[in-house]
């Protein structure tokens, strides 16, 4: 073709096509095979978290922890430590793990690693014996950057939670979950392991990931391979009658930035083929993939408009209105899963109630707009303090607060600085009247030898706040 007194060469439009339709599968062959990959590592490390959380629990529940603490103190293998020797080589045998042990790692200037039980499999115990026994020291199997992985996985761990890494070692390279061992004097002695080799996880990835690209190489294959033939019967023969048109659409159409300009005139052709219908089909394909788009887009615009409200609903349904914390409804429910802790025997709480004095002072000679701010304002001080603990308002004055774990521990001088706190703020004169916040309370520690249930000890933080109220009334007085 002459272009400015040149013949340049085209290339041939089915090459085009050819060229771009392999470059987009490459592309999505490529992105599909790296979310294959992630999707699959992701799913596959979660299934085997919660095949070694099973596997850890179910050990754990065998365990006579007193029992074992003690032979880890004199170094005495007990009857019960035989017998979870003998249900721990069980377990090796019956589920496809690579180890399954109880260590206590030992930091320092000589670090080792303290072994208290190494299951082993009928044939390894036969043939290929660890050597590890119990209270054996070893010095050289485990590098010191391994013995901080498990030491910093016993400082973190609770007890009740398991904690996961990835450890490379002589033994080969493992996805490991340990939890910790408490004996009834909160000491941690010794950590419970479960090892599954890395390497089978990843082949297992590498299989699926390569199963799916197989398949989507395959699809792509055929797809090219289709709709080259397509278009060599239904479009390349009867579109170079068009060129001329097609040519100066495309000299028009360079670098056009005006999409109102980018119109294409078809020639005076009535061949009542694919030729004729080629161009509106190109553009009801267009208008039907933007219409696509913009009904995908609505689509997830309405879901997170419809997650919003339906979190909304949640925050007000158990949110006050006034001081944002939760109300009365929220006590409810979370007293069912204390209830709960409690019938499990692993509760641990303590109750704070809190009763605002002066508050019918407040409104009465300044107004409900004031009473709310005092009632904001107390219920601001008692968060601060009880920064680690939920805090509920059950009445127009009442509130709770429930102590747990850390708050729980430090009970007795957190109550001391709420009394602290109010009774300074009661007497700061520089004040205005709605800024001296003024409370009655009482605390009450869950007693499993005698309450019942969350309300005994309710109850008992009630009759302490109604007599500290007592108490500062007659003070008044």
């Amino acid at each position: 073709m002459l272009s400015e007194g040149k013949i340049i060469k085209r290339k041939p439009l089915k090459r085009s096509i050819f060229l771009g339709c392999s470059m987009f599968f490459v592309l999505l062959c490529l992105v599909l095979s790296i979310v294959t990959y992630r999707s699959y590592t992701s799913s596959l490390y979660r299934a085997y978290e919660e095949r070694m959380t099973d596997i850890i629990d179910y050990v754990y529940s065998h365990i006579d922890i007193e029992d074992l603490s003690e032979c880890v103190d004199t170094g005495v293998e007990s009857e019960k430590y035989k017998e979870l020797v003998s249900f721990m080589d069980g377990i090796m045998e019956d589920f496809d793990i690579h180890f399954l042990y109880i260590v206590y790692p030992i930091m320092g200037d000589n670090p080792a690693m303290l072994n208290i039980l190494s299951a082993d499999t009928a044939y390894g115990r036969m043939y290929e014996p660890d050597g590890y026994y119990l209270c054996s020291i070893s010095y050289d199997d485990y590098d010191p950057d391994e013995l901080k992985l498990y030491y910093d996985a016993l400082q973190a761990n609770n007890g009740e939670d398991i904690t996961f890494f990835k450890d490379f070692s002589s033994w080969g390279y493992d996805y490991s979950g340990v939890r910790a061992l408490i004996n009834s004097k909160g000491e941690k002695f010794g950590l419970l392991c479960v090892d599954i080799e890395v390497l089978a996880l990843l082949k297992a990835i590498r299989r699926n990931t390569t199963i799916n690209i197989a398949l989507i190489v395959l699809l792509a294959v055929l797809f090219i391979a289709g709709f080259l033939a397509w278009l060599n019967s239904n479009i390349t023969e009867p579109i170079s009658r068009l060129e001329k048109s097609v040519v100066e659409f495309a000299n028009n159409a360079h670098d056009q930035k005006d999409l109102d300009k980018l119109v294409y005139y078809a020639p005076e052709i009535h061949t009542h083929n694919e030729v004729e219908s080629l161009s509106d089909a190109v553009v009801r394909m267009s208008d039907d993939m933007r219409e696509y788009v913009k009904h995908t887009i609505d689509a997830e615009v309405k879901v997170e408009d419809m997650k919003s409200k339906v979190s909304q609903m949640d925050m007000v349904a158990y949110q006050d209105a006034l001081t944002h914390v939760k109300n009365k409804a929220w006590y409810d429910k979370i007293r069912e899963r204390v209830e709960d802790d409690i019938k499990k025997g692993k509760a641990e709480f303590a109750i704070v109630m809190l009763d605002l004095n002066r508050l019918k002072v407040i409104n009465d000679n300044y107004g409900h707009e004031r009473g709310n701010e005092y009632i904001f304002g107390a219920c601001h001080e008692v968060c601060v303090i009880y920064s680690h603990s939920p805090v509920f308002r059950i009445g127009g004055d009442e509130f709770v607060v429930l102590l747990e774990k850390v708050d729980y521990k430090d009970r007795d001088a957190l109550f001391a600085q709420l009394r602290e706190t109010f009774e300074k703020t009661t007497q700061d004169e520089s004040r205005e009247p709605w800024e001296r916040y003024s409370a009655a309370s009482g605390m009450a520690i869950y007693d499993s030898k005698t309450d019942k249930s969350m309300d005994d000890v309710f109850k008992r933080a009630d009759d302490l706040m109604y007599h500290d109220k007592q108490e500062s009334k007659l003070g008044r007085k």
